[in-house]
């Protein structure tokens, strides 16, 4: 599991900001998620970049994360933009308890940075109120194309993930286990990488300038999504079970 200290040094010059209109992970929540008046909570919810979608799409803004300006800076923000805001806590997910369930729980980046990583999905799952959805994604670094980009050009961050956990497959039945129903489940994105802005040799340097390149064209005539080199896997999955009595937050 990555340190605290890791995200607050990277959040440290963070500016809030929704997700562009041509962002993958934007694109992929809109395709999936319609517009509602529910309740929408983030695990990991600092800064917000797609916090701030489900805004877009009409519903209640709640978060948890550890990062300082959780509590008062996120949700100033959203305030600002209009969005309906209800609760943030500054708060280890890992022991965040709650007697309230949502419309919809999300992450993005979150579960796979963890080695018990099936148990924090399952938490997720407990958030999730009856018809509601379950919205999680993470990298790709697993499949073999992405694998390769990443231990070539972007090592450090490659160790900072649990490759183990990539596997949307498995999601689904652990999912489905617990009363779930599957709207998605996969790779998504087509072709595209990114990586980190790190000191690298000549050859790294000469090996990302070329694949930069040559990414125009590879995204013009790759237009499916594979497990093999999409930049993202996901899930979004329907409660269908009685998740049991617990108030359901509403939007004000």
């Amino acid at each position: 599991m990555v340190k605290q200290d890791y995200w607050d040094a990277s959040y440290e010059s963070a500016v809030f900001s929704i997700a562009p209109k041509d962002s993958i992970i934007r694109r992929w929540i809109e395709a999936h998620v319609g517009d509602g008046k529910g309740s929408c909570i983030e695990v990991g919810a600092f800064p917000g970049t797609y916090l701030s979608v489900f805004g877009e799409l009409g519903y209640e803004l709640n978060g948890i994360d550890l990062s300082p300006g959780v509590e008062e800076d996120l949700p100033n923000w959203l305030k600002e933009k209009g969005y309906k805001v209800g609760r943030f806590y500054r708060d280890d997910f890992l022991g965040f308890k709650s007697n309230v369930r949502y419309q919809i729980v999300c992450s993005f980046g979150f579960v796979e940075h963890f080695s018990d990583w099936e148990n924090i999905l399952v938490m997720h799952s407990e958030l999730v109120d009856k018809g509601g959805l379950l919205v999680v994604s993470a990298p790709n670094f697993r499949g073999i194309i992405q694998r390769s980009i990443h231990l070539l050009l972007n090592r450090e961050n490659y160790r900072r993930h649990n490759i183990k956990s990539m596997r949307p497959e498995r999601w689904r039945k652990i999912l489905e286990s617990k009363g779930f129903r599957t709207r998605f489940c996969g790779h998504f994105g087509g072709f595209h990488f990114w990586v980190d802005s790190v000191e690298r040799n000549f050859f790294q340097k000469a090996a990302l300038k070329t694949l930069v390149a040559l990414t125009p064209f590879l995204k013009r005539i790759i237009t499916r999504n594979s497990s093999a080199y999409s930049p993202h896997c996901g899930i979004v999955m329907i409660r269908e079970s009685e998740p049991g009595r617990r108030p359901t937050a509403l939007a004000g």
